[in-house]
């Protein structure tokens, strides 16, 4: 249970950081303010500052001044924070793909059902749906 749990912590930090930032920044057509970001991973914007800080030294994301209210700073993702967004993407779509091919038809058809199942049971228990926003290209 012990790895188990430490799996899933590392989920949790993982769905929190630099990855989902970029996504929602690549699925944006308009730049992003650190609050609307700090508000769509759910951590604070002390977290958000060095998310946004590692990203902008990659090149990923650039952060200016907002040329209406010069108070705030808007964040948008660079030509290069697109492609890596989309390859990490097509990378996780890889290996659903060869997760599901090992499973075979049967076993990932049934997998399937009970996914939507679960989803319908916590939509009735008043669990919110997902985001708003476009589902991810690949």
């Amino acid at each position: 249970m012990n790895d188990r749990g430490k799996s899933f912590d590392r989920m949790n930090r993982g769905s929190r950081g630099e990855r989902p930032a970029l996504h929602i920044l690549a699925a944006s057509s308009v730049p992003l303010t650190p609050g609307r970001i700090s508000d769509d991973l759910g951590v604070s914007p002390g977290r958000v500052s060095a998310i946004l800080d590692r990203l902008e030294k990659k090149g990923l994301v650039v952060r200016e001044t907002d040329p209406s209210n010069r108070r705030n700073v808007l964040v948008s993702v660079t030509e290069l924070g697109r492609e890596t967004d989309e390859a990490m993407f097509r990378e996780i779509h890889d290996r659903f793909v060869r997760v599901f091919e090992r499973m075979g038809e049967e076993h990932t058809r049934q997998f399937l059902d009970r996914c939507k199942e679960f989803v319908d049971c916590m939509h009735d228990e008043g669990f919110p749906g997902p985001p708003a926003g476009p589902p991810c290209k690949i």
